[in-house]
Formats: C-alpha cells, sequence, structure tokens
C-alpha cells in the first residue's frame, strides 16, 4: 500500500468512528436527558401534593417507634485494618438498643478474628462467625454463612430478628439508619430498603476518589428515585440494606436454600430483582432530618441532612478500575446471562440503562480520540499552510450537525445536574472540579470495561465463574468519625 492508502484508510477509520459516536451519544443523551425531565416532574409533583419524603413521619416519631429486634450482617475477608474501629463506631453510632452484630470471619484470617474477639469480648451483642470454607469466597457466600448462623442463634437464644441488614468493613453508619430500618420494614411492611451510599474522600483533589462521590450522589438521590417510579426495581447497593424476614424465605427458597447467589460478583444487584420477580416490596429511602452543626466561624446552625451510609473508596487508579470492573461483570454480562430481557416495558428500560455502557464507555473512548485528531490536525495547518488537508471533519451540509446541536444540549444537562447534586452535598469547590471528573471518571468506566468484558470471555471459555477480586478497605480515625458520622 501506498502512503496514501494508509491516510485514506486512516480517515475512513476516523469517519466510521465519527458516525458511531455520534449516534450512540445522542441515543444515550436522549435517554439520559429523559431521566433528568422525568426526575424533575417528579420532584414537583411530590411537592404539590404534599409528599416530600418517605416514611411521612416526623424525627420524633421514628426515634420513639417500638424497637424490634435486629440483625446487622458484616461480612470480613482481609479486614483486620478496620473491622475493630468499624464496629466500636457502629456500636457507639447506632441509636437502637435491640442490636446485634454478626461478623463473619474465616479459618485462614486470624488477624481479622482476633479484632472480632476483642469487641465481641466488651460488646455481648457482638458475635463472630467463621466461614465453613477458606478464604477468600465470595461476599454472597459469606453472607450465607452467616445467615446460617443468625438462625442457629434464633433457635438457640428464642430471640426473632424482625429485620436484618448488612454493611461492609469499612462503613461509616448514621446513627438513625436502623430506626428507619425497623419502622420502614417492621410498620411498612416492605421487603427491601435501601438508603443512599455516600462517598467520602480524604482528598479532594484526587480523582480516582472523588469521582465515585459525584456518580454516586447523583444516582442516589436523581437516578434510583426515577428508577423505583418507572420499574420498581430497587438493587442493593451492598451495603447499608435492609431486608424482611419474608425477603430473606423467598431468596432462599429461589436459591435452594441459599440466601444469596454466589454465582454472581454482584448478588445485591441480583437480589433486587429476584424479589421484584416475586411481587415484594422494595423501597429506595432518602429521609431528610434536620440537625444541629457548627459553621466554619464555630456558629451552631441546624442543617438538613439525609440518613446514609458512608465510606472511603479507593483513591489508587489500579483498585478503582478493578473494583468497576467487578460490578460490570455482575451487572452488565452475568445480568443478562441470568436475567435476560424480562417482561415490563418499563423493566427493560432500566436494565437497558444498567447495561448501555457497553456502548457508551466506547464511544466515549472514540470522541476523546476524534478530539485529540482535531486538535492535532488544526495544529498542524496552522503551523504549516503548505500541510496536508484533509476533508471536512464534518461537512456543512451534514445530517450529523443537527445531532451535534442535540449532543451539546444533552451534554449541558449532564453537566448541569452534575454540578448541582455536587455542589448540593459536596458543596461549590467540589461541584467545579466534578466537571473535569467526568472525563477522568470517563477512563476509569472504559478500563473497567475492558477488564469486565476480558474476564467475562475467559471464564465462559473455562466454563467456570470470575473470580472475587476484593477491595482493600479503609477507616477514618476517631477525629474523622466526629466529623463525618
Amino acid at each position: 500500500m501506498e502512503t496514501i492508502d494508509y491516510i485514506s484508510l486512516y480517515w475512513f477509520i476516523i469517519k466510521l468512528m465519527t458516525y458511531f459516536t455520534i449516534i450512540v451519544l445522542f441515543i444515550s443523551g436522549v435517554d439520559d436527558f429523559f431521566i433528568d425531565i422525568y426526575y424533575w416532574v417528579i420532584r414537583l409533583f411530590n411537592r404539590l401534593i404534599g409528599k416530600s419524603r418517605y416514611p411521612d413521619i416526623t424525627i420524633e416519631e421514628l426515634l420513639t417507634h417500638p424497637e424490634k429486634p435486629l440483625a446487622l450482617m458484616v461480612p470480613a475477608w482481609k479486614e483486620a485494618d478496620v473491622i475493630e474501629k468499624m464496629l466500636i463506631n457502629t456500636l457507639k453510632t447506632f441509636k437502637y438498643s435491640k442490636l446485634h452484630i454478626f461478623v463473619g470471619t474465616y479459618p485462614n484470617d486470624p488477624e481479622t478474628q482476633k479484632k472480632v474477639d476483642k469487641v465481641a469480648k466488651v460488646y455481648r451483642n457482638v458475635h463472630k462467625v467463621v466461614n465453613r470454607t477458606a478464604g477468600g469466597t465470595t461476599k454472597a457466600d459469606c453472607l450465607n454463612n452467616i445467615i446460617d448462623y443468625i438462625f442457629e442463634y434464633e433457635n438457640r437464644t428464642g430471640i426473632y430478628f424482625n429485620c436484618i441488614t448488612y454493611h461492609d468493613a469499612e462503613d461509616i453508619v448514621h446513627p438513625l439508619e436502623l430506626k428507619l430500618a425497623n419502622y420502614v420494614i417492621s410498620s411498612e411492611g416492605n421487603d427491601l430498603m435501601q438508603i443512599p451510599v455516600v462517598p467520602l474522600t480524604a482528598n479532594p483533589i484526587n480523582f480516582n476518589g472523588t469521582h465515585y462521590q459525584d456518580e454516586f450522589v447523583e444516582t442516589g438521590f436523581k437516578d434510583m428515585l426515577v428508577r423505583e417510579s418507572i420499574s420498581g426495581f430497587i438493587p442493593s447497593s451492598g451495603v447499608a440494606t435492609s431486608f424482611s424476614r419474608r425477603a430473606i424465605a423467598t431468596l432462599s427458597r429461589l436459591n435452594n436454600g441459599l440466601v444469596f447467589n454466589t454465582k454472581s460478583l454482584t448478588e445485591d444487584y441480583d437480589i433486587g430483582y429476584r424479589l421484584l420477580k416475586e411481587n415484594l416490596k422494595l423501597k429506595f429511602v432518602t429521609y431528610p432530618i434536620k440537625v444541629r452543626r457548627y459553621n466554619r466561624r464555630g456558629e451552631e446552625v441546624e442543617v438538613e441532612e439525609y440518613i446514609v451510609s458512608k465510606g472511603y473508596f479507593p483513591t489508587k487508579f489500579i483498585q478503582a478500575f478493578r473494583q468497576k470492573s467487578r460490578w460490570m461483570v455482575g451487572i452488565i454480562f452475568q445480568g443478562y446471562r441470568d436475567i435476560g430481557w424480562p417482561k415490563g416495558l418499563g423493566l427493560k428500560y432500566i436494565l437497558y440503562r444498567d447495561r448501555k455502557a457497553i456502548f457508551t464507555h466506547i464511544a466515549n473512548l472514540f470522541a476523546y480520540i476524534m478530539f485529540i485528531n482535531f486538535i492535532f490536525l488544526s495544529l498542524s495547518y496552522i503551523l504549516n499552510d503548505t500541510a496536508w488537508h484533509f476533508p471536512e471533519f464534518i461537512p456543512k451540509d451534514s445530517s450529523l450537525w443537527l445531532f451535534l446541536y442535540f449532543n451539546f444540549l444533552f451534554l449541558s444537562s449532564r453537566f448541569f445536574h452534575r454540578f448541582y447534586f455536587v455542589n448540593r452535598f459536596y458543596g461549590l469547590s467540589s461541584a467545579i472540579l466534578s466537571i473535569p471528573r467526568l472525563v477522568w471518571g470517563n477512563i476509569v468506566n472504559l478500563s473497567a470495561l475492558i477488564r469486565a468484558f476480558s474476564q467475562y470471555k475467559r471464564a465462559e471459555k473455562r466454563d467456570k465463574e470470575v473470580k472475587w477480586d476484593k477491595t482493600d478497605h479503609e477507616f477514618p480515625d476517631n477525629i474523622e468519625i466526629a466529623k463525618v458520622a
């Protein structure tokens, strides 16, 4: 091939990438824009009818509502660095007298066991559970062992847990979370309650960690509300999820005696669909309360906060993309394999949104390549008037311009909503940084997608499941806890 042939091939590939990217981002943009509009419509509607929050009770009523025994499960594989601090903070933070904590450990992890034993000697409502098999296994396997131990404990003591909740070893719990779970599950007759998860970061300019907070607050306080309204499908977040006993029994019946699906890397996602399919009641709860806080001037003021679960997320690129690749294996690939496209237009739409990343992340990559290509060519034309001039990138009479105008509108909506929700929960400086973090988040997500696809295909060829990939955790010291809990 001559040089001109390579140049022509290069330009042809760029043109194909251009069409693919513009069309895919347009379709995805329409979808996201619909979610944005839907959110503001239901928010306005709820305000007009006076339905500003769920459950519709005062904080005083929530605090005085009769408590029923509640079990908290905490899976802990190689968590010696954080489990003791997490348990002590939880015990000191939760305003719930009828709480029992069951910590799942492993026979080949004596360091974590020692930390749990140390806490259990002081607090009689903390119970160590040793997994039947050596670690590390999946989180689902550990939770199944804890559930079995809870059943044995009930038979032995006569204490019956009306609600069962789970958290991870790095979670910073809200003092009223169990009060809320006790009411929503026990009194309202719901079978699953999920509250928002709000990431914390020690370094605001570490994009690996802070891009999580941007994604989670927008998803938790906008997308999940729309998702619940359209389909009723509320996936567990893997933490801060509470179950009724009917939900536990249903999951066990559907999975041959195992409550949590050990074949899925995102057993939390799998749970929501299985319960929805059985017509059980799932609720995503964003419950605001008024609290007294000190501002930067040292003045005590009343502010609004939500009952949420907080925790630190990975701050290194390799940790972030490995964690997200695990989520993508479970949600996109295993989700499609195990769930498919069930009946119901709303549910199909929500599942499409969960899986469209396989196209949109690639389109984002192509967009970056085209942008770099455009900058390079523009600079070459400026520096050298005699340089080879390619045809117009997008001809003036091309119909692609219409799609580009809409894509700009959709991108503006993305920037606005990301800025709005990050500013609402993290402040103005973080909201400003959330715009460039969108780009970095796309890079992390694309890397995770490539790894997830590779992992899933290799496992499929070997007729095995993708191996569980543990994320290292951290927990703040006591001074930091006072600031964030």
